[in-house]
Parts: C-alpha cells; sequence; structure tokens
C-alpha cells in the first residue's frame, strides 16, 4: 500500500511543477507529509523517465524557445520477395495461407534457376538447373516442395511451385500429355487461372489449380489421393493410395491459388 502511495504523490508532485512550469511561473511548495522512500526500482524510472519528457517539452522562463523532440529516423523494412526463393520460405508461405483449413508435411524439396546453364554441356537459356551449380546469382531462384497434405481427417500427396516472371522457361496451365478436364478463366485483375481435374486410374483423382499473374508469376498446386500428386496408374511409382478422394476439393484449391497471402 505505501509503494502505491509513494508513486501516487510523485506523479502529484510532477504534475503540479509541470502546470506551474507552463504558466511561467515558480512552483508553490505545498506542505507535503514525509513519505518513506520505497527502493522500487520501477517506479523511479517511470517518474524519472515523465518528469524528463515534462522538462524537455516546457521549458523554463527563459525567453528562449525550446527545441522540439528529434526528429525520428526512418523505420527501415526489408520489402518481401513476391517469389520464395528456397522452399523453407515456400513451405512457411504455404500454411500462412492454408491456415486452419489443412496441415502440410514437407518430405521433397528443390531449388532451381532460370539462368542458363554454364556448367557440363550446352542448353538453350531458360533451360531449369538444380542447384548448386554455376549460376548467375542476377537471375533469380524459386522452389518446389512435396510431401503429404491432411485435410477434414483426409492425407493425400501435394506440390507446389511459384515461378518466378523472370522464367523464360515456356509454362502451360494444363497438361497436355494426359487426357485431362481442364478449365481456363480470366480473372478481373487479368490474371490467368487454370483448373485441372485428372483421373489417371480407377479410383485415382488429382486436382490441379494454377493462376498466371499479368506480372508473369505463376503459383501452381496439386493434390491426389494418391502419392504422385499429379496421379498415376495402378502399380507405377506413385500409384499407392493414400484415401478414396484428395484431402481440399477443387474449389479450396482455387481459394488456395488465388489467395492474397502469398
Amino acid at each position: 500500500m505505501s509503494d502505491l502511495r509513494t508513486l501516487h504523490d510523485a506523479f502529484a508532485e510532477l504534475e503540479r511543477r509541470v502546470d506551474a512550469a507552463a504558466a511561467g511561473v515558480a512552483p508553490v511548495v505545498r506542505p507535503r507529509r514525509a513519505v518513506r522512500l520505497v527502493p522500487v526500482a520501477a517506479t523511479v524510472v517511470a517518474v524519472a523517465a515523465l518528469f524528463a519528457g515534462a522538462v524537455w517539452l516546457v521549458p523554463a522562463n527563459s525567453g528562449t524557445p525550446a527545441a522540439g523532440p528529434p526528429t525520428p529516423a526512418p523505420a527501415t523494412t526489408t520489402a518481401r520477395n513476391p517469389v520464395p526463393a528456397t522452399p523453407d520460405d515456400l513451405a512457411a508461405r504455404f500454411k500462412v495461407v492454408l491456415g486452419d483449413t489443412a496441415t502440410v508435411d514437407v518430405t521433397q524439396k528443390h531449388t532451381f534457376s532460370t539462368a542458363p546453364v554454364t556448367s557440363g554441356h550446352n542448353a538453350p537459356p531458360g533451360t531449369v538447373q538444380l542447384i548448386p551449380e554455376t549460376l548467375d546469382p542476377n537471375y533469380p531462384t524459386y522452389a518446389l516442395i512435396g510431401g503429404t497434405l491432411t485435410s477434414a481427417g483426409v492425407t493425400g500427396s501435394f506440390s507446389l511451385v511459384v515461378h518466378p516472371a523472370g522464367d523464360t522457361a515456356p509454362r502451360s496451365s494444363c497438361r497436355t500429355y494426359h487426357p485431362v478436364d481442364c478449365v481456363v478463366s480470366t480473372l478481373p485483375d487479368g490474371s490467368e487461372l487454370a483448373t485441372e481435374t485428372a483421373r489417371m486410374a480407377p479410383g485415382a483423382l488429382s486436382y490441379m489449380a494454377c493462376i498466371k499473374r499479368p506480372d508473369g508469376t505463376m503459383i501452381r498446386v496439386q493434390v491426389s489421393n494418391q502419392e504422385d500428386p499429379a496421379g498415376t496408374v495402378i502399380g507405377a511409382p506413385g500409384g499407392k493410395f493414400h484415401a478414396p478422394q484428395p484431402p481440399l476439393t477443387l474449389e479450396q484449391m482455387k481459394a488456395i491459388a488465388t489467395s492474397d497471402k502469398w
């Protein structure tokens, strides 16, 4: 209780001195009862800081205007790269986009570059090359991740890649080497959204959503009820079933691809 009383008295004294300084007169000394000093570090620091601020803002009656508080330096912020450059960055953003919709276990991580290959053989510009290689650091890198995804108790496979706008390799939204049901539409902002449903074998089902933004950035995500997120024939690698259906619906896939949290 004495701690609170000491703090109250200190603030009252501070307010009285500030009022007197603002009026340009000396403070009036009022009789006060003696208080026991309590060694409370937080109280002393708080009162000292407030009193120092009051002295700075309300100068003595010297006729010289007081300088204002120093202008704080502008905060320095680093703009986030619109395209994740590493698998860990891509995985972290994917989890933010998913929110409470699903959980993921990332078991595959790959980093790519759009730079021309400069080691091993002559390849055309835009050839995708695994890192590490002798690559031009001026070219952007991007990532691909894969693994399992679980939503509403259903587990399946997934793959996700975000291609940068500077990627010169030709990219197709929908697959052309398998018979698939692909629908392409244009969004109000000019982005191209493609959704794909594939049934590579009896009971197999995979979904794909791909968005091409006006700046050239491309987000492509796939899920399947098989080990292979793109789906495959029974007996082939990746043909094992995880569940009777994919863990996400096609509408959920659209929402993921078009999310503003990337």
